[in-house]
């Protein structure tokens, strides 16, 4: 199924849209591709906070595993580990909380925040910030995906080059990468707090980041 809506709206904390790639677990690693679809933002499980309508800067997220998919599945062993009854995730979770522009028409972008707070548990979890462009004329292949690991603390920053992908479709977000989890762990495992930050060259695209195009299950956003 394809949905869509081309919402002419400025980058809030309202416009970050969630999707999911789901792989299957292969000993505690990223195994086989198994489906994607748009999830709710607060399920991935991210939270959003608007601190300065009309932009994405000065927004902050909070980012953690996914916990929904082992909650709401008791005894699934599709979902927990142990033949379904727990207590840990059973599948790699690829979790994308993003900003979206269609169609491109900038010739570069830069994302670019502090990382505020970050006890993930990285032995287990990675977090990523990236700049993603899809070419809807390939079948939304992604042809451009520059990403970087978000630090432990301080400032990190994505810069990338779009000048080869006028007309096609901007992302720029976040990516928890890892097993889904039993909330029980939830403080164990951690999370990253991140704000955005603007950066001279990129701010006017991020103040003007235009139409969102919210989608639920039209394509896969694995790298």
């Amino acid at each position: 199924m394809f949905v869509s809506s081309a919402l002419a709206l400025p980058a809030t904390a309202a416009s970050w849209v969630g999707y999911m790639n789901v792989f299957f677990n292969d000993g505690g690693s990223k195994g086989g591709f198994v489906f994607s679809q748009g999830w709710p933002v607060a399920d991935l499980k991210t939270t959003v906070t608007n601190d300065n309508p009309g932009t994405i800067i000065g927004d902050q997220l909070v980012l953690q595993p996914n916990f929904n998919a082992y909650t709401d599945n008791p005894g699934d062993s599709f979902w927990r580990d142990n033949a379904g009854a727990g207590p840990g995730g059973n599948k790699w979770m690829e979790a994308d909380t993003y900003v979206e522009t269609n169609p491109l028409a900038v010739t570069s972008y830069t994302l670019q925040g502090t990382v505020d707070a970050n006890d993930l548990d990285t032995s287990l979890y990675t977090a990523e910030a990236f700049i993603k462009v899809l070419n809807p004329s390939a079948g939304f292949a992604t042809v451009l995906n520059d990403r970087i690991t978000l630090p432990t603390d301080g400032p990190f920053v994505v810069t990338s080059d779009l000048s080869l992908y006028q007309g096609m479709i901007l992302q720029a977000g976040f990516t928890m990468n890892g097993l889904n989890a039993n909330i029980v762990n939830e403080a164990a495992l951690g999370s990253v707090a991140v704000t955005l930050v603007p950066e001279p060259s990129s701010a006017g695209c991020l103040l003007g980041i235009g139409a969102l195009f919210a989608v639920m299950g039209r394509r896969r956003k694995g790298a």
